[in-house]
């Protein structure tokens, strides 16, 4: 439909005098435009539209919930009235399928999986597909393309090298993994390689829309946009709309935990830049519980000793890398006491990811753990500790920074090194000396 024919469309469900079409488009562009106009032609644009005023508004759509349990009343209606034989044909095809694995609700498993086939179904209707729905769930045409959402369609773009690119996807929960797949394809290396040691990760938004960017301070040009925005499928077209807090839950805490790990430096949605302090940057070692990990030792290394002027070209230069690696110039002098109970070679050092963040583990050599283990499945976890990279605050509490992983891999490499050469030491004390031949 166009804009003079939806317009139109609302003035007649209004019992008003038709409006010519050119003044019918202006009147529906002013009112895009404004976003202002009265509650019945609100509405009268709504129905015309085939959606509802929330989604004009901007907002999400109907949450997922209240259409599955409609259609799993009008499941269970069909099969006690027994309206539906294809229903019920479905239905056993499902169950044999999971012979092996039986389902305890099939019904509203079903309805799940059909609500979701609906709201794909939505962007760009097959036919055979919307006769399949009509007859699955006996609901007319106008009924099936009622705005709802499940997982949500997303409109994504992005700018690599100057090719821009965009897609549609369906859920929140891929868009991330869209951006993650985009810079890959292009920077396979991303983020290793010294190029991105400074990398700087900036996430902002601007409603309905939502950017990450990922840029090089030591080359302008390496610059990549992301640009995403959450939309509604209408007969009219996309409309665009702001993203629930259930999408704002999973993207917020997936895009910030790619971003800790893949960069040294991130902006996120609240405009707050981490680190934004270099200078306060320390390395914590800790020992993990399941209740409250314990913090035994901070490292500060030989950063302090470092002038002004230096400390300036660090940032400067962008030179993350570098600062980390004087602050671990003291670590091996506090990981060392901790590892005395066992030989250095039962020790094993790796890189891993901590919640959000990445970190460098120490752990037991397992065969320890299996050792005079005589217990059903496995034996408890090693002891072990965890070395972050933190900001201090200057109320003295520590918070979590990005540290991409080919930077704690370098950490953690120095970390095997000492640990090798200790073992090293170790044998040759303790292999036996030659005697002395007589004098």
């Amino acid at each position: 439909m166009t804009q003079a024919q939806v317009a139109q469309r609302a003035h007649e469900l209004l019992k008003k005098p038709l409006a010519t079409a050119d003044t019918a488009t202006k009147h529906y562009q002013k009112i895009e435009r404004t976003g202002r106009t009265s509650q019945a032609m609100a509405d009268a644009l709504a129905k015309a539209l085939n959606t509802t005023v929330n989604v004009l508004q901007g907002n999400a759509p109907d949450k997922g919930p209240s259409l599955i349990e409609s259609l799993e009343r009008q499941f269970r209606h069909q099969l006690e009235t027994g309206a539906s034989p294809v229903l019920q044909e479905a239905l056993a095809q499902e169950a044999l399928a999971q012979r092996g694995d039986p389902d305890p609700d099939p019904v509203r498993t079903f309805a799940e999986e059909v609500a979701k086939r609906i709201e794909y179904m939505q962007l760009g209707p097959p036919r055979d597909e919307l006769a399949r729905l009509v007859e699955l769930t006996g609901w007319t045409e106008a009924e099936l393309m009622r705005p709802m959402s499940i997982d949500g369609h997303w409109f994504v773009m992005s700018t690599i090298h100057g090719v821009r690119r965009s897609e549609i996807v369906l859920g929140a929960d891929h868009v991330p993994h869209w951006i993650q797949y985009s810079i890959q394809d292009d920077w396979p290396d991303f983020p290793g390689g010294s190029i991105w040691s400074d990398c700087v990760i900036t996430m902002r938004e601007e409603l309905p829309w939502l950017h990450v960017e990922v840029q090089s301070p030591s080359i302008p040009a390496l610059r990549n946009t992301f640009s995403f925005v959450r939309c509604s499928p209408t007969p009219s077209g996309l409309h665009w709309t702001n993203p629930s807090w259930r999408d704002r839950f999973w993207l917020d805490d997936s895009l910030r935990k790619w971003a800790f790990t893949h960069a040294n430096f991130v902006v996120g949605f609240d405009g707050q830049r981490v680190p934004s302090d270099m200078r306060a940057l320390r390395l914590l070692i800790e020992r993990p519980d399941h209740d409250d990990d314990e913090q035994l030792a901070v490292v500060k290394g030989n950063l302090e000793e470092l002038s002004d002027d230096v400390i300036d070209n660090f940032k400067g230069e962008g030179q993350h890398d570098l600062v980390v690696s004087w602050i671990a110039s003291g670590l091996w002098e506090a990981v060392k006491p901790l590892l005395h109970d066992w030989p250095a070679d039962q020790w094993h050092v790796k890189s891993d990811t901590c919640i959000v963040d990445t970190c460098i583990v120490i752990s037991l050599d397992d065969s320890i753990r299996w050792k005079d283990w005589s217990g059903r499945g496995a034996p408890p976890p090693s002891v072990g500790y965890r070395l972050r990279l933190v900001e201090q605050l200057d109320d003295g509490k520590f918070r979590r920074v990005p540290w991409r992983r080919s930077s704690v891999e370098l950490i953690a490499e120095r970390l095997r090194k000492r640990l090798s050469e200790e073992a090293e030491r170790n044998r040759a004390s303790k292999a036996p000396q030659a005697a002395l031949p007589p004098a």
